[in-house]
């Protein structure tokens, strides 16, 4: 019986056995197969190089068990599009600069809301004031509010959708009413549609609200933030901007590009697969699981590309609804979910499946997260994928947590090998990985890069309740380069609540920074507890190697810890308990403080500190610890003597180290004092994706 099929750009859907021209083809007529006695066991579909447009999703469900899709072999791509190559394009100029424009009828009848443009590979911003761009370079580009309406409203949830802007920054611009007015403040973006000016009194008004309150951050100033999708701003060569009443799509070419040799590509689609199980009577079918579940089984996609995706603004109904009531704004929903741009969906989403698989892809050019594996996923994995140029995140796993349906609990997922880069460039909080809910779950040897927000997200819940995240294992992956200043509250690896069992292990984490404050290598925020931490390098991040919030539980040791621009580890807020303890660890300065306390409780209650190396010549040089010059019950700086006499560092070594650094490696000689002192070495060279 024929198990190997076909899928072509030459064939046709109308073939019984193939070759098939399209993935839903292909599907359908598996199916048939199926259904007809045809075909038992596991089917492969070899797919032809070549491009395959999409203008729908593709959706699989159980019966679609037992199948891979798979790229042929050959050199050439193997591509999913789910864009349009325009033709058709006139030469003429805009505000007296080189232009080209196109009609589109299909935006003018309301068949296609436009928000992407991709430009020979490259997304193209939106007329936007200023020119910001979610990179290291522009992300200072940047208007500040100039005032607000409560100004007294300091709880974080106090959210709004009226401002006023500063003296000339908004103007009543025609085209005002379809711009988006883009809020950068604590860890998160937050997108305003539909904003109005009074003329007579200078406040701006949106059809939604922030999800925070309008400030920058834990300070006095005003949040950032920055004009999307204005037609007043096309001004630059790179933009772009499409008249939605007449259609007009108007684009500033490069110097250098010209119509012979310029692809210029429009998304027509926002999701590229949905891969969907059934549970208690969610879906259709036959319901045998004594929880109610009927999964994908087995379904593998390996070696293909699928690129060109929009994105809209999704529902980010995400408060509790205490907090709804009491902002008196409940009838505008908010502009963004309230962390890790938990609200964006996927592009290629995996719900109740087992067994399945996601190898050796590409996704590019999205306007939403590349690869989701949602609730009920089980036994499922992500290897050896490029997920670059972004919109959202790179992956996304997660279920229900231990109060919730047990068929939705998602564990044993494997996310390994995986280079992820430029993500965040349209929900700027969007993380590389993100882990809400899980179990018994592994993150290793990915390359995470370029991001807005924060590297590896795992955790998501708040305090030290029980949780169902735990068993998650964090291992020599790549982390770099990670928020390039745009946000805040961010680390190259973040962890959230009560996990036991999760470890930190061999990563190699540098370049974290933030936009006001954070920038930590690994951040243990609200109740990460039960976590070991060791055999991390992180060095050169703007704020702590560690930078704990509140914690329990935290064994840290046999690190790396160098150069941070803050401390080497800090606490923001210090429990009746020790947070953590920090042994064997090797400390390379120079740093602004050796351990830092931050709001509130004594920093030298928070930490147990023993047979650490720090590498300076003598206690003297040691920098003090610290807290905060305007806090009154503590001490304002510690120098190392007095840091010891509390109980801490008594069998620490100070000591110069000699030791040899590359891009990829740290080592140290086999006389160093630091291995005589108990300090355990690691090969990082190891970290992010290994090669076949």
């Amino acid at each position: 019986m024929k198990t190997t099929f076909h899928l072509s750009p030459k064939g046709a859907d109308t073939a019984a056995a193939g070759p098939w021209a399209s993935l839903a083809g292909a599907r359908d007529a598996l199916r048939k197969l199926r259904a007809d006695g045809k075909l038992t066991g596991h089917a492969t579909v070899l797919v032809a190089p070549g491009r395959y447009p999409l203008s729908e999703p593709v959706a699989f469900g159980p019966l679609d068990s037992h199948t891979t899709y798979s790229a042929a072999s050959g050199t050439a791509e193997t591509v999913f599009d789910g864009g349009r190559i325009l033709t058709g394009w006139n030469e003429t100029t805009h505000a007296g600069r080189r232009a080209w424009t196109l009609q589109l009828p299909e935006v003018s009848s309301g068949q296609l809301n436009l928000r992407s443009l991709f430009v020979s590979g490259q997304r193209r911003p939106r007329a936007r004031l200023p020119k910001f761009s979610a990179n290291a370079h522009d992300g200072e580009k940047t208007f500040r509010l100039g005032a607000m309406r409560f100004p007294e409203k300091r709880g974080l949830f106090a959210g709004d959708h009226v401002f006023k802007p500063a003296d000339g920054d908004i103007q009543p611009w025609p085209s005002l009413h379809d711009a988006e007015i883009v809020l950068l403040h604590y860890w998160v973006e937050t997108r305003l549609p539909n904003p109005r000016l009074d003329p007579a009194t200078g406040w701006v008004s949106c059809a939604r609200r922030s999800v925070f309150n309008l400030y920058e951050s834990f300070n006095p100033k005003l949040a950032r933030y920055y004009i999307d999708n204005l037609a007043e701003a096309l001004t630059d060569p790179g933009e772009w901007y499409v008249e939605r009443s007449s259609g007009l799509l108007t684009y500033l070419p490069l110097d250098g590009e010209s119509l012979a040799d310029t692809h210029i590509t429009i998304p027509l689609v926002t999701r590229f697969i949905d891969v969907l199980g059934h549970a208690y009577n969610r879906g259709p079918g036959d319901i045998g699981d004594p929880h109610g579940a009927r999964p994908v089984e087995n379904l593998v996609f390996t070696g293909l590309t699928f690129r060109h995706a929009d994105w809209y603004q999704p529902s980010a109904s995400m408060l509790p609804h205490d907090r709804e009531a009491k902002l008196g704004v409940t009838d505008v929903p908010i502009g963004s979910a309230p962390q890790s741009a938990a609200h964006v969906p996927a592009v290629i989403n995996f719900n109740w499946a087992r067994g399945c698989r996601f190898e050796a892809n590409t996704v590019e050019h999205t306007g939403f997260t590349a690869l989701e594996f949602g609730p009920g996923c089980r036994d499922c994995a992500a290897t050896r994928n490029t997920l670059q140029h972004l919109g959202g995140g790179g992956v996304k796993l997660g279920g229900s947590e231990l109060d919730g349906p047990p068929a939705d609990r998602t564990g044993q997922v494997h996310i390994t090998d995986n280079t992820i880069r430029h993500v965040g460039r349209v929900f700027h909080q969007s993380c590389g990985i993100l882990l809400t809910h899980a179990f018994d779950c592994t993150l290793a040897h990915n390359e995470i890069a370029y991001t807005c927000y924060t590297g590896i997200s795992v955790g998501w819940s708040w305090g030290f309740r029980e949780t169902i995240t735990r068993n998650i294992r964090i291992e020599n992956n790549f982390i770099h380069d990670i928020c390039e200043g745009v946000l805040s509250d961010n680390g190259g690896i973040y962890l959230l609540g009560v996990q036991p069992g999760t470890v930190v292990r061999g990563n190699h984490i540098t370049r974290v920074t933030a936009a006001d404050y954070g920038g930590s290598g690994i951040y243990p925020d609200e109740g990460c507890s039960h976590v070991i931490i060791e055999h991390n390098w992180v060095h050169d991040t703007q704020g702590g190697c560690l930078g704990i919030h509140f914690a329990r539980e935290l064994v840290v040791r046999h690190n790396v810890f160098a150069r941070p621009a803050d401390c080497f580890a800090g606490i923001g807020r210090v429990e009746s308990t020790i947070q953590a303890n920090l042994i064997h660890n090797l400390f390379i300065g120079p740093a602004k403080s050796l351990y830092s306390g931050a709001y509130k409780g004594d920093v030298r209650h928070g930490f147990e500190t023993d047979a650490n190396v720090f590498a300076f010549a003598t206690p003297a040089d040691l920098p003090p610890t610290v807290h905060p010059e305007w806090r009154k019950d503590v001490p304002h700086r510690l120098d190392f003597a007095a840091w010891q006499k509390a109980g801490h560092d008594r069998n620490s070594v100070v000591t110069p180290i000699r030791f040899r650094e590359t891009a990829t490696s740290f080592t140290l000689p086999k006389n160093s004092p630091a291995l005589a002192a108990g300090f355990k070495p690691y090969d990082w060279s190891v970290c992010g994706p290994r090669s076949l």
